[in-house]
């Protein structure tokens, strides 16, 4: 069958000035940024011209690679690759201060991720598309409290607490075993049992309970999908508990996802975004944030101007962090931020000290926050091993680097990694990784690459 040529994309392209091998390997880097295994070459980029659309998640990746080569953001449809029919390919990314057009947008958004639309997995959602519904969340008015009537399900105290008890019930899933353990199973609870009630009949004090346990659910599950690398999807649940927090009336929990929305963009190198996302929490939680929500959105800002390599912005929101959370209250803070723990609070400090290249800083934190971790929260402490492996071996001056002790602390993560279904996990694994390349020579190196190699395989 004879195809037509994409003319979009030639002139995207041509307006780039990308070659087609640059462009196969810019599309494989960020594959690779996103725990993907993209293959494709120049041979591919010439089939794509000629009107050939790939499958999976390479038409996303073409339009970021593209994107940033043109300082813009762009869609399937700007490089000739849309989806004719369905849903928008905007599903789930615009605020809505009005609780139906929330209750709609949810509705189909929990659908359409359980029938495994294409689109939602592989559509292209940069950081820079939540620039609108960040803004457009800090300006908006308080919401009216959302209640309803009607001949449907009355909703009472109780049926928040089966949720609340429900969110809590996955988001101990998500710290023992990783976002893709069951992140499809929140999703179909999400749709099965939180969407009848929030069409349901209740007060406003009901209400306002329900929407912001809706809230809570809705950023876990697309917390566990950015854990996956299903960023896209992800961002689409973000800005709808954005949504639902916003009609709920609680400026603390929304900030709390503007907070993640910063972190997954830190992730992703998205690092200017990852900023604003964490000042706009920081900004619309102002007042209403308890010490310790205010302690983790600078850390977040900081994490963000740490990867900038803005190191007098880093420690400056790394001392708001430090004055906040010397205020806390455990009692007193909202259920949602529990994990942030005297081990959080100092893993936050070591990565921000690993990203300005402060090693002996980042030691002594990382350290700090795996004396006082426990068993709750085996996802974390194997991120800040890696982070306190890495140190060991990333010091600028050779005299200071350790590569046995690096060795050893990785290794000791190790029998977890196996149980963890995360595409971050395998990300901070390669990071580390790649630093023992000087010294792959040498015995110890040798011997955990061995290991690893059969932990991957296994799991």
């Amino acid at each position: 069958m004879t195809m037509n040529p994409n003319h979009d994309l030639v002139a995207v392209i041509e307006e780039a000035g990308i070659s087609n091998k640059a462009l196969a390997k810019a599309v494989r880097d960020l594959g690779r940024l996103r725990g993907q295994d993209i293959r494709c070459t120049h041979v591919d980029v010439n089939r794509w011209r000629n009107g050939m659309i790939p499958r999976g998640a390479k038409p996303e990746l073409i339009a970021l690679a593209l994107g940033r080569c043109l300082g813009r953001s762009l869609t399937l449809a700007d490089i000739g690759m849309a989806s004719p029919g369905g849903p928008p390919l905007t599903l789930g990314l615009d605020f809505a201060a009005e609780a139906p057009t929330v209750l709609r947008t949810t509705r189909r958004l929990w659908s359409e991720d359980l029938n495994r639309a294409e689109f939602l997995r592989h559509g292209t959602v940069t950081a820079a598309m939540l620039t609108t519904p960040m803004a457009r969340w800090l300006i908006a008015p308080p919401a009216d409290p959302p209640h309803r009537t009607g001949r449907t399900i009355t909703v009472g105290r109780g049926d928040v607490e089966a949720v609340r008890t429900t969110v809590h019930m996955f988001e101990n899933l998500d710290h023992q075993f990783g976002g893709g353990h069951a992140r499809t199973a929140a999703a179909q609870y999400l749709h099965s049992q939180v969407t009848p009630l929030l069409h349901g009949n209740y007060t406003e004090a009901v209400g306002r309970d329900l929407f912001r346990v809706a809230a809570q659910f809705t950023y876990k599950t697309g917390a566990m999908a950015y854990d996956t690398g299903n960023h896209g999807l992800a961002r689409r649940y973000f800005v709808q508990a954005l949504n639902l927090a916003h009609t709920s009336g609680d400026r603390a929990l929304g900030g709390k996802v503007l907070a993640l929305m910063s972190h997954q963009a830190n992730f992703l190198g998205e690092f200017t975004e990852a900023v604003d996302l964490a000042r706009a929490a920081k900004l619309g939680g102002a007042g209403h944030a308890t010490p310790t929500v205010q302690a983790m959105y600078c850390a977040m800002e900081a994490r963000a101007l740490a990867s900038l390599g803005d190191a007098r912005g880093c420690l400056r929101a790394l001392s708001e962090a430090e004055a906040a959370f010397a205020k806390r209250y455990p009692g007193d803070e909202p259920d949602w931020i529990g994990y942030f723990d005297a081990a959080e609070f100092h893993d936050e400090f070591g990565h921000c000290f690993q990203a300005l290249g402060h090693t002996s800083q980042a030691v002594r934190h990382a350290t700090l926050s795996l004396a006082a971790s426990g068993d709750s929260y085996p996802r974390s402490r194997t991120f800040c091993r890696f982070t306190l492996a890495t140190s060991h071996v990333s010091a600028s001056r050779s005299r200071d680097r350790d590569v046995d002790q690096a060795v050893a602390v990785a290794t000791e993560a190790l029998p977890l990694v196996d149980q963890l279904k995360s595409v971050r996990v395998r990300s901070y694994i390669r990071t580390f990784n790649r630093h023992l390349d000087t010294y792959a020579d040498t015995a110890a190196v040798s011997a955990f690459r061995e290991r690893l190699a059969e932990v991957l395989v296994a799991s």
